[in-house]
């Protein structure tokens, strides 16, 4: 192989379809000319599944690692000066690299990222799914965004060595790809969102609780109340007065669900999930009140 100028970077804890990702990834069409890619999956695979070739290297962690810190640590290993990222539960489209690294032939970008599609073959991770990536969908403008998911992002080397690594203090999947891409606003970079760079995301939420979960762990570690963001991000008054949040739930939830489905024409025909995407952000809501709780009472 090449020496590679891309890194794929897939953070793993025992993922049942981790083979389905690196088996897309073995199918790319092959990324701009003159360019390899390399695959590194970091974490445990008590499956058996990831397979190691000239492709893919698996770094091995001793003990469950949380995704910022498997990220860091491919980051750190990794060759490449584009930096991909994708996760152990998603299948890239078999042009996906070609299509996400294609933008950084313009050396004025920096940050790329790609779209999100699901099926509706289970309804709790339809929900889930509408929940969180109704902007993304393969089916929406390409443009500049606010925030960016890791499981679907490119960002050159020299952006890593600007803003920083992962935050590794979150200890779970719950937004740390938000503050890091949020970083990278404040340092001046733009987001740039590539529709055409598809990801088929099945995390697979068994049920209603595991719906709730997830959400209640997005909202307590939202970076719209972290202190060193909510000016930047203007967050609103309501959402950084905990009981106020409590308090006006209900309504903020109703209206966030319903300006989706109305302002993203591409989410009606997943109009079904109304129900569980208002009960994800209320979910939403009461984790980030929890956590500007417990900041007001810690003098944050």
């Amino acid at each position: 192989m090449t020496h590679p100028t891309i890194s794929v970077i897939i953070p793993n804890l025992n993922s049942p379809v981790i083979d389905q990702t690196l088996a897309a990834l073995r199918r790319q069409i092959p990324a701009p000319a003159g360019t390899g890619y390399e695959v590194l999956v970091v974490g445990m695979d008590e499956p058996g599944l990831v397979q190691e070739d000239e492709r893919v290297r698996f770094i091995r962690t001793p003990q469950p690692t949380p995704p910022a810190g498997a990220r860091n640590l491919g980051i750190q290993a990794a060759q490449g000066d584009l930096l991909c990222f994708t996760d152990a539960d998603c299948i890239p489209a078999p042009d996906w690299l070609a299509r996400l690294t294609a933008p950084f032939a313009d050396p004025g970008v920096a940050v790329a990222g790609g779209s999100v599609a699901f099926t509706a073959d289970d309804y709790w991770t339809l929900c889930d799914n509408v929940s969180w990536f109704y902007e993304l969908l393969p089916t929406s403008r390409p443009g500049i965004r606010l925030l960016l998911p890791s499981l679907n992002l490119c960002v050159r080397r020299q952006v890593v060595a600007r803003v920083g690594l992962f935050n590794e203090s979150y200890p779970r999947p719950a937004g740390e790809d938000a503050e890091w891409t949020t970083r990278m606003r404040q340092a001046g970079y733009d987001l740039h969102f590539v529709p055409a760079a598809v990801v088929l995301h099945q995390p697979g939420r068994a049920d209603w609780r595991a719906l709730l979960r997830h959400a209640h762990t997005y909202g307590r570690y939202s970076v719209k109340i972290r202190p060193d963001m909510v000016d930047f991000l203007a967050t609103p008054i309501y959402l950084r007065h905990g009981w106020l949040t409590l308090l006006l739930a209900p309504p903020i939830c109703l209206y966030a669900t319903l300006r989706m489905y109305l302002r993203q024409p591409a989410t009606r025909r997943y109009w079904p999930a109304a129900p569980g995407v208002f009960l994800s952000k209320v979910a939403w809501c009461v984790g980030l009140a929890q956590t500007a709780l417990h900041q007001r009472r810690s003098g944050v």
